[in-house]
C-alpha cells in the first residue's frame, strides 16, 4: 500500500461522519444554546462583563468553557479533530504574517499597559480560562467545524463569507443582554472584519491553532484592562484595515481554489467525485 493510500485510509478511519453544512450548523447552534443558556441562568449584564473577577468567572469563563465541553464531546464523536484543526495547504503571500505579529504587539501593549494595582490572582485565572474558552469555542464553531462543513459544498470564497457572517451573527444577541442597540451594528461590523483576519490566519498558517490562541488573548487583554480600570490603546484599531488587506490577499491567492472536505477527510463530496480506479492507480504510482 502506498503512503498516499495509507494517509487517506487513516483519515477515513478517524473521521466517523462525513462533513456537511448541516452538521457544521448543528455544532454552531449547539454551542450557542449552551453559551446563552449559561448567560441567562447567571443573569448576565453585558456592559459589566469583566469589571471584576466574579463577572469574569460567571459571564466570560463559565459560558465559554461549558460551550467548549460540548464541542469537545461532539468533535470527538464525529472524529473531526484533524480536519478542523489543520488544512493540508497554506495560502497567501508571506507579508500577511504581519497581521499576527501586530496582534501580538497590541496584546502585549494592552497587558503591560494596564494598572497592576487592581490585578488579582483570581482575576488573572478566570480571565485566562475565559481566553481558552472564547479562543477554542468561537474559533471551533466558525473557522473550525463550520469551515469544514461549508467546504463540502462551496468554494473557498463563499466559505470565508458565510463562516465570517456567522461569526458576526453570534454577537447579535448581545443586545438582549444589555448591549445598546446603536452599538450593535458597529460591533457586528468590527467582528466581521476581525473574523476575516482570523480566517486569513488559518489559511496562511494552515492551522486553526494560531487564530484560537490570538483570539483568546486579544479578548482577555481587553477584559483585563476594563477590570483594572485601564483603557486599551487606540492603536488596537490598526488591526482592522490590516485584517481587510490580509484576507483580500489570501482570497486572491486562492480565488480559483476549492478545499473540499474530500481533500481533508477522504470523503467524496458534491462536485468532487471519487477518483476512478485507473486514476487512483496512476496517483499511487506517482506517490
Amino acid at each position: 500500500m502506498s503512503l498516499h493510500q495509507e494517509s487517506r485510509n487513516t483519515e477515513l478511519s478517524t473521521s466517523r461522519r462525513k462533513p456537511s453544512v448541516w452538521m457544521g450548523m448543528l455544532l454552531y447552534l449547539g454551542y450557542l444554546a449552551v453559551f446563552f443558556s449559561t448567560w441567562t441562568i447567571n443573569g448576565v449584564d453585558y456592559n459589566r462583563i469583566g469589571e471584576n473577577a466574579e463577572t469574569t468567572k460567571l459571564w466570560y469563563a463559565f459560558p465559554t468553557l461549558f460551550g467548549c465541553a460540548f464541542l469537545v464531546v461532539a468533535i470527538s464523536i464525529l472524529g473531526w479533530w484533524r480536519i478542523v484543526l489543520f488544512d493540508k495547504s497554506k495560502s497567501g503571500p508571506p507579508w500577511v504574517w504581519i497581521l499576527p505579529v501586530v496582534m501580538v504587539a497590541i496584546i502585549l501593549n494592552n497587558i503591560f499597559g494596564m494598572p497592576s494595582g487592581k490585578l488579582s490572582a483570581e482575576l488573572v485565572v478566570w480571565s485566562s480560562l475565559g481566553a481558552v474558552g472564547v479562543g477554542f469555542g468561537e474559533e471551533m464553531i466558525t473557522r473550525g467545524s463550520m469551515i469544514v462543513g461549508l467546504r463540502s459544498r462551496f468554494g473557498e470564497g463563499r466559505v470565508w463569507l458565510i463562516s465570517t457572517l456567522l461569526f458576526s451573527a453570534l454577537h447579535v444577541p448581545n443586545v438582549i443582554f444589555g448591549l445598546p442597540m446603536l452599538a450593535m451594528p458597529i460591533q457586528v461590523l468590527l467582528t466581521f472584519i476581525m473574523g476575516s483576519g482570523l480566517y486569513a490566519m488559518r489559511r496562511m498558517s494552515g492551522t486553526l491553532i494560531l487564530p484560537m490562541v490570538l483570539h483568546g488573548l486579544w479578548d482577555s487583554s481587553l477584559f483585563l484592562n476594563v477590570a483594572t480600570g485601564g483603557m486599551p490603546s487606540n492603536v488596537q484599531f490598526a488591526v482592522y484595515p490590516l485584517a481587510i488587506a490580509c484576507v483580500i490577499a489570501v482570497l486572491l491567492n486562492s480565488r480559483n481554489a476549492r478545499l473540499p472536505s474530500y481533500s481533508l477527510a477522504g470523503f467524496p463530496t458534491k462536485g468532487n467525485p471519487e477518483p476512478k480506479k485507473h486514476e487512483k492507480g496512476a496517483r499511487d504510482n506517482e506517490a
